[in-house]
């Protein structure tokens, strides 16, 4: 990520949801997203897959389609994004976090994350976009480093703290 890319982000923090500006979609959308743990205990890791736009580390993370769910939208896209299949924890999502999707072609748009708990299940060697992102496991401080999305940060936190005292 540039230091232009850090400079943009942080002022999206300040955007405001009722934020009228010409190029911002004010109605949020709906996405759906997966914190997928592997491992056991503070040896738990979690998977991170690279946006296909900036590369930076983002959760498998997406638009909830037709006849879903928000889990089963987090599902797919861990399917897509990682090539992993996971098995959604009980509850409902962990958290949730709003960010600003930043569209080339179209205008902006204020997005509302529901984040779900999934454990991984089995991991393939290809899957939908192998060819269009990277995925890796981090330990879940180093994980939380590389996400730049601050609601994402806490949710994360959160999640692992849960997970631990499960």
């Amino acid at each position: 990520m540039t230091v232009f890319d850090r400079l943009k982000h942080l002022l999206d923090l300040f955007r405001l949801p009722g934020d009228t500006r010409p190029g911002l979609k004010r109605k949020p959308k709906r996405q759906s997203a997966a914190a997928v743990f592997r491992g056991s205990g503070d040896q738990r890791e979690l998977l991170l897959v690279t946006s296909r736009d900036t590369g930076r580390w983002i959760v498998p993370k997406g638009w909830i389609e037709d006849g879903e769910d928000g889990a089963d939208a987090a599902l797919r896209e861990t399917w897509e994004e990682a090539g992993v299949i996971g098995e959604v924890q009980t509850g409902g999502p962990v958290g949730h976090y709003r960010y600003i999707k930043q569209r080339a072609r179209r205008r902006d748009a204020i997005c509302d994350v529901d984040v779900y708990l999934l454990m991984l299940r089995e991991e393939q060697d290809q899957w939908p976009e192998k060819g269009q992102r990277r995925r890796k496991w981090f330990p879940v401080a180093t994980a939380i480093g590389l996400i730049t999305e601050e609601g994402l940060k806490d949710v994360i936190r959160d999640a692992f703290q849960f997970i631990k005292a499960a």
